[in-house]
C-alpha cells in the first residue's frame, strides 16, 4: 500500500497556466497590493514551521498577506475550508479526498507534500486491552477527522479484522479523551502530538497501532484553492519557502528549533526530539515524484483512500480525486 519513491523526473507540459502565471512573477517582481491569503491547519509538528516563519517574518510582504488560523482539531480547520474561510488548508491527504466527496465545489488541490506521519499518529489503549483483537466491540474515542476513521480502518484490516462498527465510535472533542479513558467509558483512542503525548504522560496507556505500520500511506499536504492558486501562484510559493526557511534554520540550529516546535504545540521541550522523530520530511525529488501528473505516484494512494472512505461510509461512491499540481515544487528548485 502506499506510494513508492521512483527514480528521475519528466518534464511535462500541463498545467500552463499556473506556470505561466509563476514564471511571469518570478521575472517582473511583486504586485503592489499582495493577496491575502488564509491557512487553516492544528496543531501538529510539520504545519507548527508555517507558525514559527510567520514569527521569524520569513513572509515576504510583497507577496502575500498572511492570516494563519491554527484551530483546535483538524475537523474544524476542514470545515474552514469548506465554508470558504480560508484559500488553503495544511491536513492529510486523507481528509483533502474527504473535501472533495462532501464538498466537490472546494476540492483542493495538492500543491506540496508537509510530511509523511511514521508513527505520530495512534491508536492507544487502556491497560485491559492487550491487542487489537481485544478491540473488537469496545468504544473507541476519536475526533472527526477522516484521518482517524482511516487509521482505525486500516489498524482492523492489518489483522483481518472487521471494521469497528458505528456503535463503537465515540466522537469526542480532544479535551474529554482523558477523562474518558479514566472512567472507563472507552477503551481506546485514536490521537496524534501533542495531545497523544500529553495522554501518555497522564495514563497508563499502550501503542496498539501506529503509522508507522502504514509506510508511505500517511501524508499531510499543503491544499490549495484551485482558482486562488490559478490568480497568485506566487503567494502560495512565498508561503512554502517561508516554511522551508524554518527547516534549514533546523538543520543548522537543530535543538533550538525544536524547542520552538515543542513550545508552540504545548509539550515539554525533552519530547520534542520523540516527537519529530515519528514524522518524515520528503526532499525536493520527492516532491517531484509525488506531484508530478505524468509519474502518477500520488493518484494510486488518493484512489486507495477514496476505496477506504467509501467502504466506512465517510463519502460518497462518486467523490471526484483532488488533483496534484508539482508547479510549485518546481519554482521551489528554481529559487527566487
Amino acid at each position: 500500500m502506499g506510494w513508492r519513491p521512483r527514480n528521475g523526473h519528466q518534464p511535462r507540459n500541463g498545467a500552463l497556466a499556473v506556470l505561466a502565471a509563476l514564471v511571469v512573477s518570478l521575472l517582473t517582481g511583486c504586485p503592489s497590493q499582495p493577496p491575502r491569503f488564509v491557512l487553516a491547519m492544528n496543531p501538529w509538528p510539520g504545519y507548527a514551521y508555517f507558525a514559527l516563519a510567520q514569527a521569524r517574518q520569513h513572509y515576504d510582504p510583497r507577496r502575500l498577506t498572511l492570516d494563519l488560523r491554527n484551530f483546535a482539531d483538524n475537523d474544524r480547520a476542514v470545515q474552514a475550508y469548506i465554508a470558504g474561510a480560508a484559500q488553503a488548508i495544511a491536513t492529510t491527504a486523507i481528509d483533502v479526498v474527504t473535501i472533495c466527496g462532501v464538498a466537490p465545489e472546494r476540492c483542493p488541490v495538492i500543491v506540496y507534500v508537509i510530511d509523511e506521519s511514521r508513527g505520530g499518529d495512534q491508536l492507544l489503549a487502556l491497560k485491559v486491552v492487550r491487542d487489537l483483537k481485544g478491540l473488537v466491540g469496545r468504544p473507541i474515542a476519536l475526533d472527526r477527522s477522516s484521518l482517524s476513521r482511516y487509521l482505525l480502518a486500516r489498524a482492523f484490516e492489518s489483522e483481518d479484522l472487521p471494521p469497528p462498527l458505528p456503535s463503537q465510535l465515540r466522537f469526542l472533542p480532544a479535551t474529554a479523551w482523558e477523562a474518558s479513558l479514566r472512567q472507563g467509558t472507552v477503551a481506546a483512542v485514536v490521537s496524534y502530538p501533542p495531545r497523544s503525548e500529553r495522554l501518555l504522560r497522564a495514563l497508563p496507556l499502550h501503542t496498539l497501532f501506529t503509522s508507522r505500520q502504514l509506510p508511505n500511506e500517511i501524508l499531510d499536504v499543503l491544499a490549495v484553492d484551485p482558482e486562488f492558486l490559478r490568480l497568485h501562484p506566487d503567494a502560495v510559493l512565498a508561503l512554502v519557502q517561508g516554511w522551508q526557511a524554518v527547516r534549514a534554520e533546523e538543520r543548522q540550529r537543530p535543538a533550538a528549533v525544536r524547542h520552538e516546535v515543542a513550545d508552540y504545540l504545548g509539550l515539554d521541550p525533552g519530547t520534542a526530539e520523540a516527537v519529530l522523530g515519528g514524522i518524515r520530511f520528503p526532499g525536493t525529488q520527492e516532491q517531484y515524484e509525488l506531484l508530478d501528473p505524468e509519474q502518477n505516484n500520488l493518484p494510486p494512494l488518493l484512489e486507495q483512500i477514496r476505496q477506504v472512505l467509501y467502504a466506512n461510509g465517510v463519502i460518497p461512491a462518486n467523490t471526484p480525486l483532488p488533483a496534484t499540481e508539482d508547479t510549485i515544487a518546481r519554482g521551489l528548485f528554481r529559487g527566487r
